[in-house]
């Protein structure tokens, strides 16, 4: 008996290694990723009927191929684990059969595939803490990826998915989001910061990435998707900042409605500005109800204990390109609005340009990503809005004084709403968190809770050196730049008296 289970054990040791050597799971999971990549092909509405044929019989190609790949590795560890049994068998020491019986016994089978899915486990964890962590690859699977396809494959897809979810979860006849607050900038002012200590607040509701993919069906998606079972490993995000994210992350979705609404917009390489005239009824309706989901949602993932959620907050970026429009519709909205020192800002907005330029260059899947949200900041994909005074072509992109330009007409065009929006300086973030948020909170009806603030931003001093821009257009800007830090201490000061 003791013969049979030491050679069965060597059998099953002769399977595993000639698994692992010939890389087998690898080969697997090109399988997947080769099967998947060919069906979100079909879903991707960026590609033509041409690349869309090309992509599926790509596919084909490589399921054949690795098929093949799969068949001999399989073969080649069979006959590892069949040899043990054989010289055993040839040499007298133990019939084969009797090995067999022992290796189909309910009891080993169990227990070897635990104690080998525990080897299993132990050697990957060993092998990833080895590697060292690369940010240049993609970080959504083969299945992330076809299910992000499948849910950005066209407009329709987020409006059916908030349909239904609205059919399957009764919602209120009158849209439960009052006072919601929209903080935007142009990229790289600070905005997500202030999200961060804004979505700690009690009563604010935020969207997060466990939103991702179905956005418009919050509530809904959480429960297909497993709810708070589902989990990914805190990570940088891609702009390299060294900000780290996981599922309960705030994050900038709200951008996804808009496209919805207004597609043709974004189909030109500038973006124009949103306009009172511009109004949809529609639309603000459809943005109410989703400011209500993403409540209910966050209310439900906090659990029946905790504070209810009553105040919808989104960072859109591209909220900048709209005040009066948002004005117009949400009359009782609040827009907060972090400002930087200019120079500062356009050196960060260029390199976050070169940065994402490089990246979207090498995974294509990035740039669908940054597209279906609607983040046309930087990168590849860099639609500037169409601020007054803003000539785009003028400039080289991968200049300082493109987006100092870019910085002076956008806030240039924002001071005509310093007496209805609360800006807030990247300096006073950095100096005195605490007292600058604690006045915001006031300003924005919301209780401090004890928090402590200087936890989200960075306490250094936010400097760039202004040699590398025009001294006359960088002269402008400080003048927009004091107009703007005028107005912001000024709402201060109201505040803490």
């Amino acid at each position: 008996m003791i013969q049979a289970i030491a050679v069965s054990l060597l059998a099953v040791a002769g399977f595993i290694i000639a698994l692992w050597w010939t890389n087998i799971a690898e080969i697997a999971h090109k399988i997947v990723g080769a099967s998947m990549a060919g069906v979100a092909a079909l879903f991707d509405n960026q590609l033509s009927d041409d690349a869309k044929e090309a992509a599926a019989r790509r596919a084909g190609v490589q399921l054949i191929l690795g098929g093949l790949n799969l068949t001999w590795r399989i073969a080649l560890a069979l006959a590892a684990a069949g040899l043990p049994i054989l010289l055993a068998d040839f040499a007298g020491l133990v019939p084969g059969s009797a090995v067999l019986d022992v290796m189909l016994r309910l009891d080993y089978i169990v227990i070897v595939s635990v104690l080998a899915f525990a080897a299993v486990k132990i050697v990957s964890r060993l092998r990833r803490s080895e590697t060292p962590h690369e940010n240049g690859g993609s970080q959504y699977s083969p299945v992330d990826q076809f299910v992000h396809n499948l849910a950005f494959s066209g407009p329709t897809v987020q409006k059916a998915a908030a349909r239904i979810e609205a059919r399957l979860i009764p919602r209120p006849a009158k849209p439960e989001a009052a006072k919601p607050i929209f903080v935007t900038s142009l990229a790289r002012g600070g905005t997500t910061a202030v999200l961060n200590a804004l979505h700690d607040a009690p009563e604010v509701a935020t969207h997060t990435y466990r939103d991702m993919p179905f956005v418009t069906a919050p509530v809904l998606w959480n429960k297909l998707a497993g709810g708070q079972r589902r989990g990914v490993r805190r990570q940088q995000r891609a702009h390299g900042d060294g900000m780290e994210i996981d599922l309960e992350s705030a994050e900038a979705f709200e951008e996804v409605i808009w496209k919805m609404f207004w597609p043709e917009r974004y189909k030109r390489s500038s973006i124009a500005l949103w306009k009172v005239a511009d109004t949809d009824d529609q639309a603000d309706r459809f943005l109410r109800h989703h400011m209500s989901s993403i409540i209910r949602a966050r209310n439900v993932q906090a659990g029946s204990q905790s504070v209810q959620k009553t105040r919808y907050c989104s960072k859109n970026n591209a909220n900048i390109a709209r005040i009066p429009y948002l004005l117009k519709s949400f009359p009782d909205c609040r827009i907060v609005v972090p400002v930087r020192r200019p120079e500062s800002h356009a050196e960060s907005l260029l390199r976050q340009h070169d940065n994402f330029s490089k990246l979207q260059s090498l995974d294509s899947f990035v740039t669908r990503y940054m597209a279906d949200i609607g983040h046309f900041e930087f990168g590849n994909l860099h639609k500037p809005f169409l601020f007054p005074g803003f000539e785009p072509k003028q400039k080289d992109t991968h200049t300082p004084d493109y987006w100092l330009q870019y910085w002076t007409c956008a806030f240039r065009d924002l001071l005509a709403y310093k007496d209805k929006c609360i800006f807030l300086l990247q300096d006073d973030l950095r100096a005195s968190p605490q007292a600058a948020m604690e006045g915001l909170y006031d300003a924005l009806d919301l209780s401090p809770d004890g928090q402590d603030f200087e936890q989200y931003f960075h306490s250094n001093p936010d400097v760039a050196a202004a040699k590398h821009f025009d001294p006359a257009h960088l002269q402008e800007a400080h003048d927009i730049y004091g107009a703007l830090e005028e107005s912001a201490h000024r709402d201060l000061l109201r505040n803490v008296i």
